[in-house]
């Protein structure tokens, strides 16, 4: 929803401020003040490039910003032109245009002036039939396999690429499998060669050091444990008089008896100690070996391992990819069977509502100075195939419209004039609920309508902005009586200067803008009171 709208230095505006309804917006106005100029303003924010003469004055910026609010959301958009230079912000951050442009096209919707972009661009045709289809579950369904599909075609692709480079490619693989395979080694088993290498490398030094503790801890004469022996007795009767050295006589003890079990750990040690010159250097050319692969694929001997169950997989992959692409073949005509089937269903729901959707726009038309105009939903069926599916389905939806007898019905954008178009918006609106708080802005809607057809329209404009914001330019009564927040377009001259004004009308001013509607400069107190009592219609 377009919450506020600033415009500054743009054609005749100097500067406007506008805060909108959510609802039904209304702008009226003499013939010449502008009206137009604010839907002018607003597609600044859909166009790369404005025209220099739009910019009021050359020495000062353009600038449009908008404020919208989409569910809980408060967010601006700003543009501002200046000598051939135009920069683009969302929320105050500089953005590029295309980035301002996605934002915007989601949320306004133009009609008149050849400025929409909703049925101008042929494929919101399908869109448009499949909400008033109510196809939205067996859409979900058919992008369900769409996207299955795309994956498993995707994979045929790999498969097929991998298939013709399979033999280079299982040689290459075969060789990364044999030397991982030749170092016959499995997870841990480089912490045990480390530990073994370094017991070789140290054996002298092992059976050197583990005698000398032996020798002075537990079997010298005058070994620690001889020493410790000799001493119990004094250190139990010191004990006995010194309560305090209990804590150290009980140390004392669990050392005595634990010199004689680490000299035997030791000797144990010792007599699995020895020197093997040729099993010395296994270990080190095979630590070598797995040093080299570890660089080579900056792996550990863990994912090297692991690396190597990938490759095996891998190989008998490439062996069986003639059974595999066939599989993945099968797999795939299955579920395009399912496509087909699903895209057919759809086809026929499509046709049958399209007759209905025709129907009920060209019966709405008339009732808005439309009684020739002939609206139809065009199909081309196109069946499905592998270069063309997609999650919508293959058939091709266009509208075409004429609104002459014995003209030749084409596609809207080609033979649409901008009133006809914000008419026949309207009417499609108005027929389906998609419940999507949107903005709709609608230029030329009433031109060469009037009586029954205006009142119409503004029923039509009132419905509509019951779930989307409406924002209309009018000059007809029946349809200004109908806006939540009606606002006044003025000009005045200055100094050989044009100045445009926007206003927000009071009740008592809406009155009186929709009696100067009704009888232009003949304004008297009976129409004064017709308006009055028109408005009051209105609010019941």
């Amino acid at each position: 929803m377009l919450s506020y709208l600033k415009v500054e230095n743009f054609a005749v505006v100097e500067k406007s401020e506008i805060d909108f309804s959510k609802n039904l917006n209304i702008f009226t106005g003499e013939t010449g003040t502008g009206k137009s100029l604010l839907i002018d303003a607003i597609s600044i924010f859909l166009k790369k490039r404005i025209p220099e003469n739009l910019i009021r004055d050359v020495e000062n910026k353009l600038i449009v910003e908008a404020m919208f609010i989409e569910k809980n959301d408060e967010f601006v958009l700003r543009r501002e032109v200046n000598k051939g230079k135009s920069l683009s912000y969302i929320n105050g951050r500089l953005v590029p245009f295309i980035k301002l442009e996605e934002k915007i096209v989601h949320l306004i919707n133009i009609y008149g002036q050849n400025e929409h972009v909703f049925l101008l661009n042929t494929s919101n045709h399908r869109v448009f039939l499949d909400i008033f289809s109510k196809n939205n579950e067996l859409l979900v369904k058919i992008e369900e396999v769409s996207k299955l599909l795309k994956r498993l075609l995707k994979d045929l692709n790999g498969l097929k690429e991998k298939n013709k480079q399979v033999n280079e490619k299982t040689d290459f693989i075969n060789f990364q499998i044999s030397e991982i395979e030749n170092l016959n080694m499995e997870k841990g088993d480089d912490k045990k060669l480390e530990h073994k290498l370094k017991i070789f490398s140290s054996s002298e030094e092992i059976l050197l050091k583990s005698d000398q503790i032996i020798d002075r801890f537990y079997q010298n004469e005058s070994s620690i444990y001889n020493a410790i022996a000799e001493n119990l007795n004094n250190i139990e009767y010191l004990k006995e008089i010194y309560p305090e050295l209990s804590s150290f006589k009980d140390e004392i003890n669990k050392l005595y008896d634990l010199i004689p079990e680490l000299s035997s750990i030791l000797s144990d040690i010792k007599g699995h100690v020895e020197y093997n010159e040729n099993e010395l250097n296994e270990i080190e050319e095979k630590l070598m070996r797995l040093n080299r692969l570890k660089t080579k694929y900056r792996l550990s001997l863990e994912e090297l391992i692991e690396k190597l169950e990938n490759l095996r997989v891998e190989r008998d992959q490439l062996l069986n990819m003639e059974f595999s692409i066939k599989d993945k073949e099968k797999e795939i005509d299955k579920l395009f069977l399912k496509y087909r089937e699903l895209n057919s269903e759809l086809r026929k729901i499509r046709q049958k509502n399209a007759c209905e959707l025709s129907s009920i726009v060209e019966r709405e038309l008339c009732q808005l100075a439309m009684e020739k105009a002939k609206f139809i939903v065009k199909f081309d069926e196109i069946e499905p195939d592998v270069s063309n599916f997609s999650e919508n389905g293959t058939d091709k939806i266009e509208f075409y419209f004429t609104s002459n007898p014995g003209i030749k019905a084409a596609n809207i954008k080609d033979v649409i004039s901008g009133g006809e178009l914000s008419r026949l918006m309207l009417v499609l609106k108005s027929i389906i609920d998609d419940e999507q708080s949107s903005t709709y802005i609608f230029d030329e809607i009433d031109t060469g309508i009037g009586g029954k057809t205006a009142e119409f329209v503004g029923r039509k404009l009132r419905k509509i902005s019951q779930m989307n914001q409406v924002i209309c330019i009018s000059h007809l009564p029946q349809i200004a009586s109908y806006a939540d927040k009606h606002f006044l377009i003025t000009k005045e001259f200055k100094e050989d200067k044009t100045y445009s004004f926007t206003k927000e009308l009071s009740d008592e001013e809406k009155i009186e803008e929709i009696a100067r509607l009704m009888a232009g400069s003949a304004v008297n107190e009976n129409v004064l009171k017709a308006a009055k009592n028109l408005l009051r219609s209105r609010s019941k």
